[in-house]
């Protein structure tokens, strides 16, 4: 995989550090626009109980999907676009 087609350890360990501590979130949300999270990337979001969400179900939720429906989904989905009406 491309350095630029997946969600980076790097990126991932930084934003699971501050999420919480520096910003007080309830609910960490690792929202990845590009193909995939690093499997690297996504062991370390699921072991600190954030959602991770590619972009596939970021979609979803754009298009009306409540929040709630997709947490039990975390870690899943192919990052593959889907089609457009």
């Amino acid at each position: 995989m491309r350095r630029s087609a997946a969600c980076l350890l790097r990126e991932c360990k930084k934003f699971v550090s501050t999420a919480r501590l520096e910003h007080g979130a309830d609910v960490v949300l690792f929202v990845t626009t590009c193909r995939a999270f690093a499997k690297a990337a996504l062991g370390p979001a699921l072991r600190q109980d954030v959602v991770a969400l590619h972009r596939d179900l970021l979609g979803s939720w754009v298009t009306g999907a409540h929040l709630e429906t997709l947490i039990p989904l975390n870690g899943s989905g192919s990052g593959r676009r889907r089609p457009t009406a």
